[in-house]
């Protein structure tokens, strides 16, 4: 957990906080969260409570004059534990990372996903990554010298859109293959000759 990066407070449970998310309009995409482990618990409990009976649908971040609420899709909810801190002024602290399904493996079926790039990280290659994540969701192959064209087809329909609501050290596109427009225009160019195979 960065010292150096002011942290949320959850309003609904002011005992934990959140050092990063990355957000699809007023859509939670990823969270990362810090608290006790009792704490981390509960708000999974909550996670999975139906609403009528005390469960969460949503959350809302709260830093200085800061108010962000954001949606949970608990259908697609994924969740893990990723590290325990034992020895520490406040006990034992566990970092929980809430993500969409669709940052892990890409909806097929309707042809949408996510990448979330860390951009600290000076060895991630998010041109390979954003890729790499297209011809995983494409329903037909996309071969590697037909990169810069095809990224640059799907970024002028709307297919791949950088998602602007990310804390600081995180950033995040949505790829949305299912619109008849992309399929077109990208069998136009394969027509045209446009999109070689060699």
């Amino acid at each position: 957990m960065s010292t150096t990066t002011p942290l949320w407070r959850l309003e609904e449970a002011p005992e934990l906080f959140l050092d990063s998310y990355v957000a699809d309009g007023d859509h939670a995409v990823f969270l990362s969260l810090w608290g006790r482990d009792t704490a981390i618990h509960e708000l999974m409990a909550k996670l999975t409570l139906p609403i009528a009976e005390g469960g969460w649908n949503g959350i809302t971040l709260q830093r200085d004059d800061q108010t962000v609420a954001l949606h949970l899709d608990r259908d697609r909810l994924a969740k893990r534990t990723t590290r325990t801190y034992r020895q520490t002024r406040f006990g034992s602290l566990l970092n929980l990372w809430l993500f969409d399904q669709r940052c892990q493996a890409p909806d097929r079926a309707n042809r949408q996903c996510y990448a979330i790039f860390n951009e600290r990280d000076p060895r991630q290659d998010k041109s390979a990554m954003l890729w790499s994540r297209l011809q995983d969701l494409a329903a037909f192959p996309l071969l590697d010298h037909w990169r810069p064209t095809v990224v640059q087809l799907l970024l002028e329909h709307g297919a791949i859109r950088m998602l602007d609501h990310t804390s600081e050290r995180l950033s995040g596109v949505r790829i949305d293959l299912s619109l008849t427009s992309v399929q077109d225009a990208i069998g136009q160019l394969i027509h045209a000759s446009n999109l070689a195979t060699q």
